[in-house]
Formats: structure tokens, C-alpha cells, sequence
């Protein structure tokens, strides 16, 4: 099954990915599932790395707005433009504001977002201005890298760990099993505080086709659903079969 099919997208979705643990991977994925009679529009609320061009072009706002008809272009050519702010070092793009986020919707059918940064790592706890989660977002794809579980609570493995062990009340450490990402992720200080009342909230587990046992993801996705959560997809995102599970 495609992960958007399992996700049961709307035209005029604006899907936003936070976590880690493959976000990138899992945007562009879902870029390339979504049927060509549909303009998709890809950019970032962060910093990302620059898009294979051949795929992806490289479109940049001038004057707080997209050059519209480089814009239309690449959309009529069926290719999914990424939309960025300007160009760093180290082969990144910048990204855009929540509010020209807005601007997008009025090219594309759907519109993706990468709007958290986790520096590679699985886990992430979050500071008060993170993620950057727009208003007009209708999916809130929460990422969790399912290599994560067993690894230690320390830089090595989780980005931002103290917040974590503030957050869970687990000791700096300690070994990361499901119940500490289901209280990290529910945690009212936590990832959702600031997602859009009218969006849907669905954690995609990443990476489970590399697990040798997958019941620590399924046991991860039962303790997430509940009153904000009524979905949970366990998947690969680089996968044949990107989707894997569908927990509800």
C-alpha cells in the first residue's frame, strides 16, 4: 500500500512532518506517490539539504513570493518543485515562513513540509519554538525512527536528550524503549502543543522492516492512540512496501 493512500489524502492537503528519524526520505516518497494529475509543492519551515535537481527543481521566493511562472512550469511538466527562502553552505536550503506557507496553496493540490530538524538523529526532544508547524496544515505526520529503540538516552543516538529526560522523567542513560516516545510524544510540553486543532495527527514508525522484532513498534503504536491519535502507520520509508501496518 502507498504510505498516501494510507494516509487517505485530500486535494488541497497540506502535510507537515516532524520528528526524526527519516523525514526527508519520507517526503520525498510521498511526493513521488502522489498521481501525476496532481501538483504537489515541496518546501521546509527549517533547513534542508538541497534536492536531487532531475527530480526535484529548486525554486526560490523572490520578494517573499514564488516566481509564479517557474513555478507553473515545472508544475505542468509534472515535476514537484521545491520551494525554499535561499541558499546556505554545506548544500542547504533555508526555509519558508508559516505564512508563506499560504502563498503555496494557492499553486499546488498538495503541499508537503518538512517542519522539524533532528540533526540525523531518531528522537528529538523539542524547545519552546520547535517544530515550526504551519496553520493551514490538515496531516501532522509525527516521525519516529524505529532504530531508536534499545539505544541509550544520550547525544549519541537521541538529538537534544536532557529535554527528553526532563520531559519523561527518565534518568540520562537509560535504555529508550516505547513507553518513553509514547509519553515524549503525548507529553503535553511536547511535539503536539502546538499542532492545528483541525489537523490529523498520524506518527509513522520508521524503519520497522529493519527491526528483527516488530512488537516493540506495534507496542509503541497502541500506547500512541487515544484522544488526539487515531492512527498509526508502521512502515519503511525507502521500503518496497512502504507501508507495513496500519494501526487504529
Amino acid at each position: 500500500m502507498k504510505i498516501s493512500k494510507a494516509l487517505g489524502l485530500k486535494q488541497k492537503g497540506v502535510i507537515s512532518l516532524v520528528g526524526g528519524g527519516g523525514k526527508t526520505s519520507l517526503m520525498y516518497r510521498l511526493a513521488e506517490e502522489i498521481p501525476l494529475q496532481y501538483k504537489v509543492v515541496v518546501t521546509t519551515t527549517t533547513k534542508i539539504f538541497l534536492p536531487p535537481p532531475d527530480k526535484f527543481p529548486l525554486v526560490l521566493l523572490e520578494k517573499d513570493e514564488p516566481p509564479e511562472k517557474e513555478l507553473y512550469e515545472f508544475l505542468l511538466k509534472g515535476l514537484r518543485p521545491v520551494v525554499g527562502s535561499g541558499l546556505l553552505e554545506n548544500n542547504k536550503m533555508n526555509g519558508i515562513s508559516r505564512e508563506q506557507v499560504n502563498l503555496l496553496q494557492n499553486y499546488a493540490d498538495f503541499t508537503l513540509i518538512e517542519s522539524d530538524g533532528s540533526k540525523g538523529r531518531s528522537l528529538k526532544g523539542h524547545l519552546d519554538f520547535e517544530p515550526v508547524i504551519a496553520g493551514a496544515t490538515t496531516v501532522l505526520l509525527v516521525v519516529i525512527g524505529a532504530d531508536i529503540f534499545g539505544k541509550t538516552l544520550d547525544s549519541k543516538y537521541v538529538h537534544r536528550p536532557e529535554l527528553v529526560s526532563r520531559l519523561t522523567g527518565r534518568k540520562m542513560g537509560s535504555i529508550i524503549d516505547a513507553e518513553m516516545i509514547a509519553e515524549l510524544i503525548t507529553h503535553p510540553e511536547g511535539i503536539l502543543r502546538d499542532s492545528p486543532s483541525n489537523a490529523m495527527v498520524v506518527p509513522f514508525i520508521n524503519k520497522v522492516d529493519r527491526m528483527e522484532n516488530q512488537g516493540e513498534g506495534r507496542r509503541l503504536g497502541r500506547l500512541l492512540l487515544g484522544e488526539k491519535i487515531s492512527k498509526v502507520i508502521l512502515g519503511s520509508a525507502i521500503g518496497i512496501n512502504p507501508v507495513l501496518a496500519i494501526m487504529e
